[in-house]
């Protein structure tokens, strides 16, 4: 593959796959807290079929707008959104915002709302700054898509932390019915 934008990104997505769920089955061994040796995602990347490099795969890592990765000398990891079992060390925040949005299809609203928002195969609920931020994500899965809004009040009387895993991503480990509100739904 080249090396124009579109390819940059179908290598970002693989990059995340790798270090996200799937690394150990393509020769990337993903310690304890999501560490992964940049060499060994190089390889598997040109298994792929990517023209990668050392400087390409950093250079993507450090420019990805969501912050999705964390580069450590000759290490990479993805800083959520992890199915392998991984402990990444976040700190509760003292004072998060006090909403935060999640994007899902409109199908999921019956279940949430009955059951809250749950990990399902990740460790953590994923969080977003932003409505637009969770219209985005919620429209990769599914629409028309319903946008929640999360009450970090509410998570906090439920002794439920939020961890701030990059600019625009927040995490739980699971929001009950009670702390989500619909905010809007498409269509």
């Amino acid at each position: 593959m080249g090396g124009g934008e579109d390819d940059r990104e179908r290598m970002s997505k693989k990059m995340a796959g790798l270090l996200r769920h799937y690394g150990p089955k393509y020769g990337v061994a993903v310690d304890e807290e999501g560490w992964a040796r940049i060499g060994d995602v190089v390889r598997a990347l040109r298994r792929m079929g990517f023209r990668a490099s050392e400087r390409l795969v950093r250079e993507i890592a450090l420019s990805d707008p969501k912050g999705r990765y964390e580069v450590r000398g000759d290490k990479i990891r993805a800083r959520y959104g992890h199915s392998l079992p991984v402990r990444i060390r976040y700190e509760p925040l003292e004072s998060p915002p006090p909403r935060l949005y999640h994007g899902t299809p409109a199908r999921n609203l019956g279940s949430i709302m009955r059951r809250g928002l749950l990990p399902g195969k990740r460790l953590y609920v994923h969080l977003s700054a932003t409505r637009e931020q969770a219209y985005e994500t919620g429209r990769r899965h599914g629409r028309p898509v319903v946008i929640l809004s999360v009450d970090t009040g509410c998570l906090a009387r439920h002794g439920i932390p939020v961890y701030k895993a990059s600019e625009q991503v927040y995490l739980a480990p699971r929001v009950p019915p009670d702390c989500i509100r619909v905010e809007s739904l498409e269509g």
